[in-house]
């Protein structure tokens, strides 16, 4: 809290900030073994309304058992069904996929109410074959089990005990996404939360 200043302002007082946002952020990839970029938000749905709303791909495709801050940014994807110990069936997966244009498709990675947890390994290799991208929302699992193989990922704070309004958005490659401007590198305006960046790296850590 003593580093007070906007991280995005070019004053002395703003380098520090700026320093200190950059050492959270290499923390928190190497605590969760992530090589790809993060994008700081503040929390897990607008994580996901970036990468549903300005994700690289033609179709859309979401699991029909998704947090609500999935099915509402997606309301005109394909749901994809799950079976009766809600798991994606991986012979329906593959014929959803097979029939979309270069599909960016959304699949939870432990649900928050059933505790289940998907085969994103099979899953991610079979959008992969389609030349899609994976989004995968792991606000539940992060920080507790290994990242899945995936394109894009959803991580929230407050869910392994940092402090609430802040999360990020892990993209394998900024050319995933469209840029809109502003700050965290033109991908998400508003000036970034340095306090909860640094609370979030601590917890991870």
């Amino acid at each position: 809290m003593r580093i007070w200043a906007n991280p995005s302002s070019p004053h002395r007082e703003g380098r520090a900030a700026r320093a200190a946002i950059e050492d959270a952020r290499a923390r928190i990839k190497r605590a969760l073994g992530w090589d790809g970029e993060v994008i700081f938000t503040s929390g897990a749905s607008e994580a996901i309304a970036i990468a549903l709303g300005r994700g690289r791909g033609d179709a859309r495709l979401v699991s029909a058992i998704e947090h609500d801050a999935v099915l509402r940014c997606a309301r005109d994807a394909v749901r994809i069904p799950v079976r009766a110990d809600a798991t994606v069936d991986p012979d329906i997966f593959a014929a959803l996929v097979a029939r979309a244009a270069a599909p960016l498709v959304a699949v939870q990675h432990v649900n928050s109410e059933l505790g289940v947890m998907q085969d994103m390994a099979t899953l991610t290799a079979l959008v992969r074959e389609k030349g899609g991208l994976m989004l995968c929302d792991c606000a539940q699992s992060a920080g507790k089990v290994a990242l899945p193989d995936a394109d894009m990922i959803v991580v929230s704070a407050h869910k392994f005990g940092g402090p609430p309004g802040i999360g990020a958005l892990l993209v394998r490659e900024f050319a995933m996404l469209e840029p809109s401007g502003g700050q965290e590198f033109g991908y998400r305006g508003g000036t970034e939360n340095l306090p909860g960046a640094l609370g979030m790296a601590a917890a991870l850590e």
